[in-house]
């Protein structure tokens, strides 16, 4: 079978088996058989297993979620800063769980202590982006009085990493309600975190 874009099916073919066997377990022979081509043929496009886990990781840094998240329907909360942050919440859980994010999130977490070559992945690589966007908005919000004045980081931090946990809490459920129940978490987590953050009247 030959594809319009085989190195593109290379990448993708490489990630589904890099985020369930692990860098180590998975084979170029493996990914060529994938893509419906010789092994040999995978080095017209690659010189090795090495430069295809690199240019994955690459092009996952290279995006911003930001036209994904920051909709104008969303933006349109703002007026509402409690409701906007329930919403903006729903929307990065809904990225997150996009087959090729949920790929690529079980993929630091099997090799976040592990380096090939000289890269070390994180769970960084997944928040970089989403950190930005976060700052933005929390550094808007002290602008316009409506929370705290309190540090963009730390207000960051506090409001992304329990979104990610309950993210990897149930990126494994199978489930037809599992996102029910990531919302449910990330409804609690925004009640809790509004409350600490937001200017009393």
């Amino acid at each position: 079978m030959k594809y319009p874009n085989t190195k593109k099916v290379i990448l993708e073919k490489s990630l589904d088996f890099f985020s369930k066997h692990g860098y180590a377990g998975a084979s170029i022979r493996q990914i060529a058989k994938a893509v419906g081509i010789r092994e040999s043929a995978i080095y017209n496009h690659f010189k090795s297993k090495e430069e295809i886990f690199f240019e994955i990781i690459s092009e996952y840094k290279s995006k911003d979620p930001v036209k994904d998240i920051l909709t104008d329907k969303l933006l349109d909360d703002l007026s509402d800063p409690k409701k906007f942050l329930f919403n903006f919440s729903k929307r990065i859980i809904e990225k997150w769980n996009e087959p090729e994010e949920r790929k690529f999130i079980r993929l630091v977490l099997m090799e976040q202590f592990i380096k090939v070559g000289s890269v070390e992945l994180s769970i960084t690589e997944i928040l970089s982006g989403f950190r930005s966007m976060c700052k933005m908005i929390f550094s808007e919000m002290i602008k316009a009085g409506v929370i705290k004045k309190l540090s963009p980081e730390l207000l960051t931090e506090e409001f992304l990493t329990p979104l990610l946990s309950f993210r990897i809490e149930f990126l494994s459920d199978e489930t037809t309600d599992y996102l029910d129940n990531a919302y449910d978490a990330a409804a609690k987590h925004v009640e809790f975190f509004w409350n600490a953050i937001k200017v009393q009247l």
